[in-house]
């Protein structure tokens, strides 16, 4: 095997692990820094779906911030927390009926009413 064909092999080997750090890095500077035990927040998701209302779904805090606080109409109930704003402590206020996350978005409380 030539010399020019073992380079080839080798930076062909390499690109995937690359491109998994390159990825791996790009991810983490989208989440949030732990402020309250944890960056991610579980909360009910509304659907529109007459059948089921309600899903409960977990995303970094930074999600709710920037998506899903006005998604749906407002309609998603979110409990309050904390998160990292760019080095500054934030509260997220919350909306909706807390207890109604707390039941993993069952037994009514849905909605902002």
């Amino acid at each position: 095997m030539s010399t020019a064909h073992r380079r080839l092999v080798a930076i062909a080997a390499a690109v995937p692990f690359l491109a998994a750090s390159v990825l791996g890095t790009a991810l983490a500077a989208n989440a949030t820094s732990p402020v309250d035990g944890d960056h991610k927040v579980g909360y009910c998701h509304a659907t529109h779906s007459a059948k089921n209302p309600f899903v409960y779904i977990v995303t970094d805090k930074i999600a709710v911030i920037r998506a899903h606080e006005k998604h749906q109409d407002d309609e998603d109930v979110i409990p309050a927390f904390s998160y990292d704003d760019h080095g500054t402590v934030a509260t997220f206020d919350g909306q909706g009926d807390p207890s109604f996350v707390e039941n993993g978005c069952t037994g009514g409380g849905g909605g902002l009413g």
